[in-house]
């Protein structure tokens, strides 16, 4: 078994889920944040009206409490590798 290889999938995995945080909460700020100027002529301009570009207000939200789910899971898998090699470490002293 290999304690590396748990650290660093639990980091990996830990900043997967913080972008993803990231990219929710910019979604979840473009959606509920009023459009104005140069931006808002911009956006009218590129987009047809009721374009599906940007996810739904409440696919936003799910995805950030998935993604609030994976980095909880991720942090435990590290707390785990980290207990397993201290355990290790006590019995090998």
């Amino acid at each position: 078994m290999n304690i590396q290889s748990a650290f660093a999938s639990g980091m990996q995995g830990l900043q997967s889920a913080s972008d993803g945080i990231t990219q929710s909460t910019l979604a979840i700020n473009r959606q509920t944040r009023p459009q104005t100027g140069a931006v808002a002529e911009s956006l009218a301009n590129t987009e047809p009206p009721g374009a599906a570009t940007l996810p739904s207000l409440e696919a936003s939200l799910v995805d950030l409490v998935v993604q609030q789910r994976l980095a909880q899971a991720n942090v435990r898998s590290i707390e785990t590798a980290s207990s397993m090699l201290g355990s290790l470490i006590d019995t090998k002293a």
